[in-house]
C-alpha cells in the first residue's frame, strides 16, 4: 500500500455552467466593452457631423437687394447670394465682363459679373440670383448667375402638345 501525500483533491467533473471560465458563459466586460462603446460613439458622432455639414450646404439663403444694401456694413466682403431683377440691358461682353444693375424693394445695386457665360434667359427684367460679394466701392462683384423662375408653365407651342402621342 502506498501512502499519497495529502494535498488538494483533483476534481474531474466536466464544467458546463455559465461561470465556468473562458469557454462558456457571457463575454468578459472590460477592454472589449469599452472598445465597442467607443466605436459606437464614434459612428454616431460621424453621422451627426455629416448631417450638420449636409444641412448647412443644402440650406440656400439669399438676400434681396434691399436687405443686402441695408445690411452692407454687417455683410462686409463675405460671399453671399443676392436676388433681384435685372434693370436695363447688361453692358459688356458675356465672355469678358458684364455690368448691370439689380433691383428689388425700391433699392438697386450695380453689379460687375465676370464668370462663365450667363444662362440663355438672362436679360433685362428677369429675376436673378447672383453669387458674389460686395467690393470696397459698393458694387456687387459676381461670378455666378442663376435665373430665378416661377413654377408657371407657359405653352409656347400648343400644336406640339396636341400632336404628341399619349
Amino acid at each position: 500500500m502506498t501512502d499519497a501525500a495529502p494535498g488538494p483533491e483533483l476534481d474531474l467533473t466536466p464544467r458546463t455552467g455559465p461561470d465556468d471560465g473562458p469557454t462558456g458563459g457571457r463575454p468578459r466586460k472590460g477592454a472589449q466593452g469599452i472598445l465597442a462603446w467607443a466605436l459606437i460613439a464614434a459612428v454616431v458622432v460621424g453621422i451627426v457631423v455629416v448631417a450638420v455639414i449636409q444641412l448647412k450646404g443644402s440650406s440656400v439663403y439669399y438676400y434681396n437687394v434691399d436687405e443686402a444694401v441695408a445690411e452692407r456694413a454687417e455683410i462686409g466682403d463675405r460671399p453671399i447670394r443676392i436676388q433681384g431683377t435685372v434693370v436695363g440691358d447688361p453692358e459688356g461682353e458675356a465672355s469678358d465682363e458684364l455690368v448691370f444693375s439689380l433691383a428689388f424693394g425700391g433699392e438697386s445695386v450695380d453689379v460687375v459679373y465676370s464668370g462663365k457665360e450667363p444662362p440663355d434667359l438672362f436679360a433685362a427684367g428677369v429675376p436673378t440670383v447672383l453669387d458674389g460679394h460686395f467690393a470696397d466701392d459698393g458694387r456687387f462683384v459676381s461670378d455666378g448667375i442663376v435665373i430665378k423662375h416661377t413654377e408657371e408653365y407657359r405653352e409656347d407651342n400648343p400644336d406640339h402638345v396636341e400632336d404628341s402621342p399619349t
